[in-house]
């Protein structure tokens, strides 16, 4: 299909996730994920949560061997932990001197980095630089994804961080570039289309959606957004399914009671559920393995 090849997408996901230099470099990010609660577009504009001792959390990076590598054992000399407590059991280990994958971090005490097996494959010496991610290694056909192979935790909240809807990657603890979004839910985008009208049908082949799930729209990969005079469907607004079969269902500008959109045209485009996760103070927001996905085309 149109878009990445399989060499690319890999790639892409690879470097983003700070695993493995894009081709032609020497180079991978130190990769921090952000929560939001409110999104912007690709070019910025994000509300990142602040306060209630809330910090970005590594979720990649690099570290110099003290050791030399073997594929007959699964313990690596590295410098002390204490310069990398970022690093945790799960993470996905690609000797980028090697350029190699080599295993999955089961403990770092000390100077001893132990892999859940033998290393996959020999380092090219005992000064290999290895990357650490949160994310293993892409493999398959475009479209490529992958999710989080370590769980992702962050500081407990001393006050509340709101409702969080997203999350992303940057190249830094603060500031920074962003190097991917998504929204919390490992949910797809479906086409829809509805006509003009009050509470209009909309049609979504399939959705599954529950009564008040949080639903958002995008014309981005095709199509017309509906115009409405009750109900905004622009800017990733939140909006609620008010399903009425297995492929129809109508919007709700708030959840609960039915007030539905009102619309002045008709419209087309995609469609998907979201997450909504409040984080009150004295809880630790935690993200499980298999839980945040990347995905490029």
């Amino acid at each position: 299909m149109t878009g990445f090849s399989d060499f690319a997408a890999k790639n892409v996901l690879n470097y983003l996730t700070g695993q493995v230099p894009m081709p032609g470099t020497t180079a991978v990010p130190a990769v921090f994920l952000a929560l939001f609660t409110a999104v912007g577009t690709d070019a910025g504009s994000f509300t990142e949560v602040t306060g209630g001792s809330y910090t970005r959390v590594q979720v990649a990076g690099t570290a110099t061997a003290a050791g030399s590598i073997s594929t007959a054992s699964a313990t690596i000399t590295m410098p002390n932990v204490s310069g990398f407590p970022w690093v945790q059991p799960g993470m996905a280990v690609y000797d980028i001197t090697a350029n190699k994958v080599i295993g999955t971090v089961l403990t770092w005490v000390g100077t001893t980095l132990t892999l859940t097996a033998n290393a996959a494959n020999n380092g090219s010496g005992s000064t290999d630089t290895l990357s650490f991610s949160a994310f293993p290694n892409a493999s398959g056909s475009a479209p490529s994804s992958l999710t989080n192979g370590s769980v992702i935790s962050f500081p407990q909240a001393s006050a509340s961080w709101g409702n969080v809807i997203a999350w992303g990657l940057y190249d830094a603890s603060s500031s920074g570039n962003l190097l991917f979004w998504d929204f919390m839910g490992n949910f797809a985008w479906l086409p829809f289309e509805t006509p003009t009208g009050s509470n209009p049908t909309f049609t979504v082949k399939g959705h599954g959606y529950s009564s008040n799930d949080p639903i958002v729209f995008t014309a981005e990969y095709g199509g017309t957004l509906p115009t409405a005079s009750t109900g905004v469907f622009t800017g990733y607004n939140i909006l609620f399914a008010a399903p009425l079969a297995t492929d129809t269902l109508n919007v709700d500008t708030v959840s609960g009671p039915s007030t539905p959109v009102v619309l002045t045209s008709s419209g087309s485009g995609m469609v998907r559920k979201i997450v909504q996760q409040t984080i009150p103070s004295g809880v630790t927001a935690s993200f499980a393995a298999s839980t945040l996905t990347l995905t490029a085309a």
